[in-house]
């Protein structure tokens, strides 16, 4: 802190100065100076200020105020980045993306597309679709596969040749690795209805199957 010194009539030197438009709180760089320069004018002979405070001090305000204007352009890039990723993810609104997940939509006399992630090869592969009631409605058999990702279709009929009704689904890869069963991690087709800003920040992309995925996770546009 600027020390005190003796002089009487540095009370009215420290004056409060002209309104700036500023609060009286907020004491910018040139008022530190000037106030640096009015206690130097007006030391005690006998007590003088040691310089080098003042200079420590102004250094310090400096560094300060250089590390809130630094953040404040970061707040205002981080903004502007914002901005530019909902322009571009308000474009995808109406086109289908490819994204992680087992839920799908199926749209009446539609289909369900997707892919399966598969690390390794599998001695056997089937698709299989379950309603919302949990219900088998359909297996696809998908025979043996190499490490990749595998593409498949449902064609929105169940195992009886009838057309499923429209609804959500749930999507099962099951894989054959040697003589054990494991569900594969996969992608499905999904329509983007709408986009809307995460409270926790960032873009979200509001499917046609109820779901909500971040924009980031976005694997393929169609």
């Amino acid at each position: 802190m600027i020390n005190d010194v003796s002089n009487p009539d540095l009370g009215a030197m420290q004056a409060a100065p002209e309104s700036t438009g500023r609060p009286s709180s907020d004491m910018g760089q040139a008022d530190f100076l000037e106030l640096m320069l009015a206690q130097m004018k007006n030391q005690d002979p006998t007590k003088p200020l040691d310089p080098n405070d003042f200079m420590s001090q102004l250094a310090q305000f400096s560094t300060v105020n250089g590390i809130e204007e630094l953040k404040q352009s970061f707040d205002n890039l981080a903004n502007i980045l914002v901005s530019d990723q909902s322009l571009k993810a308000a474009a995808l609104v109406g086109h289908e993306v490819m994204m992680p997940g087992n839920s799908a939509f199926l749209e009446e006399g539609g289909d369900v597309a997707g892919q399966v992630l598969l690390n390794d090869s599998v001695t056997d592969m089937n698709i299989k679709i379950y309603d919302a009631q949990g219900s088998l409605v359909r297996t696809i058999p998908m025979s043996a596969q190499g490490a990749g990702l595998v593409q498949f279709k449902w064609d929105g009929f169940m195992e009886s040749g009838d057309p499923a009704s429209p609804g959500n689904y749930k999507i099962i890869a099951e894989v054959l690795v040697g003589d054990t069963v494991q569900e594969a991690a996969l992608e499905l087709r999904a329509q983007v209805q709408s986009v809307s800003l995460s409270p926790y920040g960032g873009i979200l992309l509001n499917l046609d199957n109820g779901s909500s995925v971040p924009w980031e996770s976005i694997q393929t546009i169609m």
